[in-house]
């Protein structure tokens, strides 16, 4: 399976951000609604993703409490989302529906989500993917990470899901 290195930030506002990504020659991919709809499993995650920009069946796996966040993922292309929700729905727990406004960008080899998720506000997501070795990607991620200016001591290490779930829990 590939393997990223991630990290989750809230922020307040994307335009200056955007415009660092771009002045540095990152490539915007897409920008669009997408409904996550997440199942429960007794390890790893899986989510539906439907979306104009990606309709995809995603699977991962990561170490939810260290402070680097490492996963392995597969992502299957699909063409209808629908079909597949009502497929899960048949046979595991849905678990949470996580609606977002997502802005990707590219650069090298870092996925840049700007991020809008209904009910939790606005965060910056990087996922860097290890091409050759871990270590370049981490001196990639840590690079892009300085570039926008970003906290690791503000990072979330939560998911949007269980964000979700726990603002749900304390309602």
């Amino acid at each position: 399976m590939p393997v990223n290195l991630e990290i989750k930030v809230p922020v307040e506002d994307f335009s200056k951000l955007i415009k660092i990504v771009k002045k540095r020659g990152g490539k915007k991919i897409y920008s669009s609604r997408q409904v996550d709809v997440y199942y429960k499993l007794k390890d790893g995650r899986l989510k539906v993703r439907n979306s104009s920009g990606e309709k995809s069946v995603i699977f991962y796996k990561r170490v939810e409490d260290g402070s680097e966040r490492w996963s392995n993922f597969k992502v299957i292309q699909v063409e209808n989302p629908r079909e597949w929700i009502n497929f899960f729905d048949n046979f595991l727990e849905r678990l949470v529906v996580v609606d977002k406004h997502r802005t990707l960008y590219h650069l090298f080899n870092t996925r840049i989500h700007f991020d809008k998720i209904k009910g939790l506000g606005n965060f910056v997501e990087l996922e860097t993917k290890v091409v050759n070795n871990k270590i370049k990607a981490k001196i990639e991620f840590l690079v892009i990470m300085q570039l926008l200016d970003l906290n690791p001591e503000n990072q979330i290490l939560n998911s949007y899901s269980d964000m979700i779930l726990m603002k749900k829990a304390s309602e």
